[in-house]
């Protein structure tokens, strides 16, 4: 039997795909000699799709939308045939238990889970108490580590190709500083105040920064209304057509001192590492949904007794700002 190890998912869209980037090289990292394969249930995963270049990286195989059956007399998948498969490791990152249940019909030697608080796990696995708040990829961690104990690489960034880099160098210039603003978001109550995004810019501005626009496909209305504030404004996706919006912006923060963003998809995809982010939440919990890393900061309503993001003031987030411009990479 080949070494192998199956990681089970529900599939990711984008913001669980890039959060899960830190797991794949850490499996990688820790089973450099197992092929690692990627498995979803129901959803499709962005790895194979927007961060595939990426992904490919790392993961061997991807089997997509397995939709698996968890009663004896029907088949196993409704999709693929894994009669004859067997992998030494499954590790079953979801706990919805009937997933589980029929995931552990797969043969495996060593089957890896925390569905059921552990109960359908082959190795027992440190149960976390409910009252602890936890980042959510610390306890995929926690049960790699039942598979082969390590310390997380904390160093890890996300690999940006060499040709869309040497791109980005001929947009910014080393000789000047830059501020990226992402003012958009998915949810409507996660949106901090356009006018707040352009306080901070015009603020920045003034101390000699470009501004850097990170615009989804919703900010199509203010686009104009932003380009009117800051004509002197960098849209790197609007400039480079070789790549993805999504991999112009990750590597972007190689070129920026720091950002501002929304708990937001564009968020997700500016925590690179490469540079500071200040991610503003409202009503979700932050612990849950950053890691602890000095470039990735965030700054909750809650210090201001509320769940409302508008609620937090300017200067507040310009303060942050100033404090950690200092961090940002010697270009």
């Amino acid at each position: 039997m080949e070494k192998s190890i199956l990681v089970f998912t529900n599939g990711e869209k984008l913001g669980d795909g890039i959060i899960k980037l830190p797991l794949l090289h850490e499996i990688k990292k820790r089973l450099p000699n197992y092929l690692l394969i990627w498995m979803t249930n129901k959803g499709k995963t962005v790895y194979n799709s927007f961060l595939q270049s990426i992904a490919a990286q790392y993961i061997d195989e991807i089997i997509e939308q397995a939709d698996l059956n968890p009663f004896f007399w029907q088949d196993i998948s409704n999709s693929y045939n894994f009669q004859n498969k067997k992998y030494e490791y499954i590790l079953d990152t979801q706990k919805a238990i009937f997933r589980t249940f029929a995931l552990k019909r797969i043969k495996c030697e060593h089957f890896i889970s925390a569905a059921g608080n552990g109960l359908f796990s082959s190795i027992s696995i440190n149960k976390q108490s409910k009252n602890i708040r936890q980042y959510y990829l610390d306890g995929l961690f926690n049960l790699l580590n039942v598979i082969k104990p390590d310390k997380i690489d904390d160093t890890f960034k996300i690999n940006i190709p060499e040709q869309l880099e040497k791109n980005l160098a001929l947009i910014f210039k080393s000789q000047n500083k830059y501020i990226g603003i992402a003012p958009g978001a998915g949810e409507k109550n996660k949106i901090w105040p356009i006018e707040k995004f352009i306080e901070v810019g015009k603020y920045f501005e003034k101390k000699s920064y470009i501004i850097v626009l990170y615009l989804g496909p919703d900010e199509i209305k203010i686009k104009h209304q932003l380009i009117a504030k800051f004509p002197k404004a960098v849209i790197p996706e609007d400039i480079i057509k070789d790549f993805s919006n999504i991999e112009i912006v990750m590597g972007s923060t190689k070129f920026i001192n720091c950002a501002v963003a929304n708990d937001s998809g564009i968020a997700h995809m500016l925590s690179t590492k490469y540079c500071p982010v200040i991610k503003l939440f409202g009503h979700k919990d932050s612990n849950k949904f950053t890691p602890q890393h000095k470039n990735l900061i965030p700054i909750n309503s809650s210090e201001f007794n509320s769940r409302d993001v508008k609620i937090i003031p300017t200067v507040r987030v310009i303060r942050e700002i100033n404090k950690v411009i200092g961090w940002t990479i010697e270009r």
